[in-house]
């Protein structure tokens, strides 16, 4: 796979909202509704991704309510669903790719705990990034149906096409919904203590493993909203065993 895949994708995906209105998927009540930015958001995907000698995939819950990029932002991704050719679909990936990389720096902690304390700032063009539920919603709403169904449909192709070797889940939610019987992500520290944040295989649900080689890896960390130093410490242990493992 290449990049050409991966943003046709989420062009040929645009209108899709299956998660929205939807009465099977719900909170306090209240049906999702679409937020201010429509389509599903890529993450960060680095030029140089699908040539890495171990390919990183960080995969996240959303992309939030779209406060903090603003929506004209993220317009190239409605004009590369528009796009009647190849050479269009890429000048617009390449502008989202521009959103991404000049968002980051405002998105927090982001950069410190995924490039930083993950020791991943010298290898950034070679890592992916992406969520399991691709469209942000109106009050950063999301739940297991959400992302279950988003997953089900939509972003478990995503995740074939990056086909990562090594796969991080970067907070709680994201965490429990990859796992066959959800484990808290502190009761997954304390088993793990100061030298592990390896989730072992037969753990992870059979959708997730069909995605991707028989030899991938996987890995449990925080997430950068709400940052506390246990999400620091949770990079810094998987980044020294990358290092050790996988180089």
């Amino acid at each position: 796979m290449n990049h050409i895949e991966v943003m046709n994708f989420f062009a040929e995906n645009y209108s899709c909202r299956k998660c929205f209105n939807n009465p099977n998927i719900s909170l306090s009540g209240k049906t999702f509704n679409v937020a201010e930015v429509s389509g599903p958001q890529p993450r960060w995907l680095g030029k140089n991704y699908f040539d890495a000698h171990k390919k990183i995939c960080i995969m996240l819950i959303n992309p939030g309510s779209g406060d903090k990029t603003p929506e004209d932002e993220w317009a190239p991704l409605k004009n590369m669903h528009q796009a009647d050719n190849q050479e269009l679909r890429t000048k617009h990936w390449n502008e989202l790719m521009h959103t991404n990389e000049v968002g980051m720096p405002k998105w927090g902690a982001w950069e410190k705990l995924y490039f930083d304390s993950l020791k991943l700032k010298k290898t950034k063009d070679s890592v992916a990034f992406m969520n399991m539920m691709l469209c942000a919603s109106k009050g950063n709403t999301y739940n297991k149906h959400s992302l279950d169904l988003c997953f089900s449909s939509q972003s478990s192709k995503l995740l074939t096409y990056l086909s990562p070797d090594i796969l991080i889940f970067s907070g709680a939610q994201t965490i429990a919904n990859a796992m066959k019987k959800p484990i808290s992500l502190n009761e997954l520290r304390d088993a793990g203590g100061d030298e592990s944040r390896e989730i072992k295989r037969l753990l992870i649900k059979n959708e997730i493993k069909s995605c991707l080689s028989k030899d991938a890896r996987f890995y449990f960390m925080g997430h950068y909203a709400y940052i506390k130093k246990q999400d620091h410490q949770d990079a810094e242990i998987i980044a020294n065993s990358i290092a050790q493992t996988h180089s």
